[in-house]
C-alpha cells in the first residue's frame, strides 16, 4: 500500500476501539499501536519510529476524518488481498515482484488461434 493510504489505514486501525464504544481515545486502548504512537516509543509489539518518520503529529493525524473514500478503498482490499495504492505505486510493486498484481479484465481467458 502507497503512503497516503497507508496513513489512512493505520487512522482506521487504531480508531477503531472509539469507534466501537470501547474507549474515548485511542490510546486508551491497551493492544492499539496508538499507545506506542502517541508516546513516540516502540513497546513490546509495535516500532513506533516507521510510522512516526512519515507523519510527526501522529495525534492530529487520529484526530483528523478519515475520507469516506479511502475507508471504501481499505475495506475492499481488506477482501482481495491486492495491493492498495495508485497506478506509478503498482506499477513498481509488479516491476519488483516479477508478476502482475492489478486487476485484470474478469471472466474466460481468450483462447489462443490454431492455424
Amino acid at each position: 500500500m502507497d503512503e497516503p493510504y497507508l496513513l489512512a489505514t493505520a487512522r482506521y486501525v487504531e480508531l477503531n476501539p472509539v469507534r466501537a464504544n470501547l474507549v474515548e481515545h485511542s490510546g486508551d486502548w491497551p493492544w492499539s499501536s496508538a499507545r506506542a504512537h502517541l508516546a513516540g516509543r516502540d513497546d513490546g509489539s509495535v516500532k513506533a519510529a516507521p510510522l512516526l518518520a512519515i507523519v510527526g503529529d501522529r495525534k492530529a493525524l487520529l484526530d483528523s476524518a478519515v475520507r469516506e473514500d479511502d475507508l471504501r478503498d481499505i475495506q475492499r482490499h481488506s477482501r482481495t488481498g491486492r495491493p492498495l495504492g495508485d497506478a506509478g505505486f503498482l506499477d513498481r510493486l509488479e516491476s519488483l515482484a516479477g508478476r502482475v498484481l492489478k486487476p485484470r479484465k474478469r471472466g474466460p481467458k481468450p483462447k489462443p488461434q490454431t492455424n
